[in-house]
C-alpha cells in the first residue's frame, strides 16, 4: 500500500509547479464574455454553455468563482472570490458546481445574481465564472505530470449611475520583433465603467489614397488603462498624415450605449525626405 501512495504524492507535486491556464484543451465555454446593466436590488439569470469537443475523452469539470481584472497589456488576471475592490462574487450562486461530460456531450451552468439594495459605490463590478479540470500531459511514454487547464466566462455588471470615458491619449509609431511597423496606442478611461471600443486606423498615402485598418474589441476598464499594439498595414513611410476613429460601444451615460471619441492624430516620425524637401524649399 505504501508504493501507491507514494506516486500519488509525487504526482500531485508535480501538479502543483505546473498548474497553468489552458488554451483549447477539448472544453467550450458561451459566452466568453457577459455584459449587464443593473438597478440596486435587482435580480438576473444567464446560462452558461459548456461541451465537451473530445471524440474520445470524458472530461469531469470543477465549476467556481473567482474575481478578476485586466493588466494595462490585456492580461487577465485572477484572484479568489471577494478579495478585489470591485468584485461581485458574493452577489453570485451558481449551478451545478461539478460537471462529467462525456464526449461530445454539453450541459448548461446556471448563474443566478442578485445586486444588493445598496451599494458603496456605483459603476462596473466583476467576477468570473472558471470551469477548471486536471489532465495528464500527452509525452510519449507517459510522463506522470499532470496540469490544471481553466476556461473563464467574464461577468461585467454595470450598476447605478455610471458611465465610461475613455481617451486616446499617446500614439508612438515603433517596430516589433519581427521588423514590422506597429502602432502603440495607450487609452485611458476616467470612467466608473468598462469602455468597449470599435473604430479604425485611418490612413493618407503620400498619393493622397485613403487606406482604413480596422480595429474591434478593445475593452478598457473603469478608472484604468491600457496598452494597444497594432500592426500597420500600410507602411509609414508612405503615410501622409494617419488618425484613429474609436466608437465607445459601451457607454452606460447614454441611452443608446454608444459614444464617439475625439479622432486622434497619430505623430508621423519626421523621415530624411521631409527634411530635405524642407531644405530645398527655404534655397
Amino acid at each position: 500500500m505504501r508504493a501507491p501512495l507514494k506516486c500519488l504524492s509525487l504526482c500531485f507535486s508535480a501538479l502543483l509547479i505546473l498548474t497553468a491556464p489552458a488554451f483549447g484543451f477539448g472544453i467550450g465555454l458561451q459566452p466568453t464574455t457577459v455584459e449587464m446593466q443593473l438597478a440596486p436590488g435587482e435580480r438576473q439569470r444567464q446560462v452558461i454553455n459548456i461541451g465537451n469537443v473530445h471524440q474520445e475523452k470524458t472530461i469531469s469539470l470543477t465549476i467556481g468563482l473567482a474575481d478578476w481584472s485586466l493588466s494595462e497589456d490585456g492580461q487577465i488576471e485572477l484572484a479568489p472570490p471577494g478579495e478585489m475592490e470591485r468584485s461581485s462574487s458574493d452577489w453570485v450562486r451558481f449551478s451545478p458546481a461539478f460537471l462529467t461530460l462525456e464526449p461530445g456531450e454539453s450541459e448548461q451552468i446556471v448563474v443566478d445574481m442578485i445586486v444588493p439594495s445598496r451599494l458603496a459605490s456605483a459603476g462596473d463590478h466583476r467576477f468570473a465564472l472558471i470551469a477548471s479540470t486536471i489532465l495528464p500531459e500527452e509525452r510519449g511514454g507517459g510522463s506522470g505530470v499532470w496540469r490544471r487547464y481553466q476556461l473563464a466566462s467574464l461577468f461585467y455588471l454595470t450598476v447605478g449611475d455610471a458611465e465610461s470615458n475613455p481617451e486616446i491619449t499617446s500614439g508612438t509609431i515603433g517596430m516589433d520583433e519581427e521588423g514590422r511597423e506597429t502602432l502603440a496606442l495607450r487609452i485611458e478611461n476616467e470612467g466608473n465603467a468598462h469602455a468597449r471600443l470599435d473604430g479604425m486606423i485611418e490612413v493618407e498615402t503620400a498619393e493622397g489614397e485613403i487606406k482604413t485598418q480596422l480595429l474591434s474589441n478593445l475593452v478598457v476598464l473603469d478608472q484604468a488603462a491600457r496598452n494597444f499594439e497594432v500592426t500597420l498595414e500600410t507602411p509609414v513611410a508612405e503615410s501622409k498624415s494617419m488618425s484613429v476613429f474609436l466608437d465607445n460601444t459601451f457607454a452606460p451615460q447614454y441611452s443608446d450605449s454608444f459614444d464617439q471619441l475625439e479622432p486622434y492624430a497619430v505623430p508621423l516620425p519626421t523621415r530624411r525626405a521631409d527634411l530635405d524637401a524642407e531644405a530645398e524649399s527655404e534655397l
